[in-house]
């Protein structure tokens, strides 16, 4: 009988010692939303132009999440001197589903409402290289993260929808854009904001488990108007909630 009780005693106490080590070994989360006063002063005032995006300390424009370490910013893909212009991610809070007449780039903060905050960031890939607009995780080692939310800018799906004086609409049964995510580790995936003509015009959660763990994203864009000069349609999409294993 005190066999019995000590066989007990000492599954119970080999059981509560395999909770504990499953509980240390899970991935705490967090979440990235862009909100609180941080956030705020990173807001550029106006969309194009501003100080923050495109004065002489544009190219140090850089933002750093406290709880995971991520980070984005500019690109300075042409030196620095264009701000903006050159691609990066930037914080907004610019809301609009007026996408006929906002399809232009001096509403390239804009995005179609929001889903649950105020903010999110707004990335710009200006040029072709998948390298350069890049989110990055500023850590001593690479995490896995889980998903974001993502959109088409309002510029971009006023774009696809009606055309401007640089591109065409993207409503043919032919049309696409492509966003291309890129990992450090090589892997990689593709999200269709527009698939044989039809337009991505709302947020929706994309997961990235599928990368792995990483130190960075980088991302790029191709699509079916494209010319020797690349491509013509505009390649802003809004990204929130971005969820992280650390």
């Amino acid at each position: 009988m005190k066999a019995l009780r000590l066989f007990v005693c000492l599954l119970c106490v080999g059981m509560l010692a395999a909770s504990c080590s499953n509980d240390e070994n899970e991935a705490r989360i967090e979440t990235v939303t862009f909100e609180g006063e941080y956030w705020n002063l990173l807001i550029d005032n106006a969309q194009y132009g501003g100080p923050l995006l495109y004065g002489n300390l544009a190219s140090a424009y850089r933002w750093i999440d406290e709880g995971t370490h991520l980070s984005g910013g500019m690109t300075n893909a042409w030196g620095g001197d264009y701000g903006y212009t050159e691609g990066g991610i930037a914080i907004s809070n610019y809301v609009s589903d007026d996408f006929e007449h906002h399809n232009d780039f001096t509403h390239q903060l804009e995005a179609p409402s929001t889903v649950g905050g105020k903010n999110f960031a707004m990335v710009y890939c200006a040029t072709q290289d998948e390298n350069l607009t890049t989110l990055s995780i500023l850590d001593d080692k690479p995490h896995v993260i889980r998903s974001m939310q993502i959109c088409p800018s309002t510029y971009v799906i006023g774009a696809a929808k009606y055309g401007t004086d640089f591109c065409k609409a993207l409503t043919g049964k032919d049309d696409f854009l492509t966003l291309h995510i890129t990992a450090d580790n090589g892997a990689s995936m593709q999200v269709n904001l527009v698939e044989n003509g039809q337009i991505q015009t709302s947020w929706k959660e994309i997961s990235l488990s599928e990368l792995g763990a990483i130190r960075s994203l980088s991302f790029s864009m191709s699509g079916s108007d494209s010319s020797e000069w690349g491509l013509n349609t505009p390649t802003y999409f809004a990204i929130d909630n971005i969820v992280v294993e650390l």
